[in-house]
């Protein structure tokens, strides 16, 4: 892993970290910053796997966690579950940043931190060369 890949995904993991602890340890749970936090690190993982691929044209400045699949579609298999997590995560990056944008409840939350932990989980596992 190169010192710029592992950079991203270091900050993946962190941004997880972060919306697990605030899930775990805050009250009232802050639903729409856990939820910002896995979009979050989802988008940096997929920018990790774009790095690793070699980013033609530059790192795109989008939050469209899809669009970003498809900037890697042709250099790795995407299994369509990864498209439907990035479907569902993608909001939380910039609809809950301005109030009433989103309303969120507590299984919004467990199934961001399901659907980023598994999105951290399979880029790991490309740039580690598991899969």
């Amino acid at each position: 892993m190169t010192p710029e890949t592992k950079e991203w995904y270091d900050m993946a993991v962190m941004d997880l970290g972060v919306a697990r602890h605030l899930d775990e340890t805050y009250r009232p749970k802050p639903l729409e910053i856990i939820c910002y936090h896995c979009q979050q690190a989802a988008e940096k993982a997929i920018k990790t796997l774009i790095i690793y691929y070699g980013g033609e044209g530059g790192m795109p400045k989008r939050h469209d966690l899809s669009f970003l699949l498809d900037q890697i579609k042709n250099k790795v298999c995407i299994e369509d579950k990864y498209y439907d997590y990035a479907d569902a995560l993608t909001p939380y990056g910039v609809s809950v940043r301005y109030p009433n944008e989103l309303f969120l409840e507590e299984r919004h939350v467990k199934e961001a931190l399901e659907f980023s932990g598994e999105i951290l989980r399979w880029v790991q596992s490309i740039v580690n060369g598991d899969e």
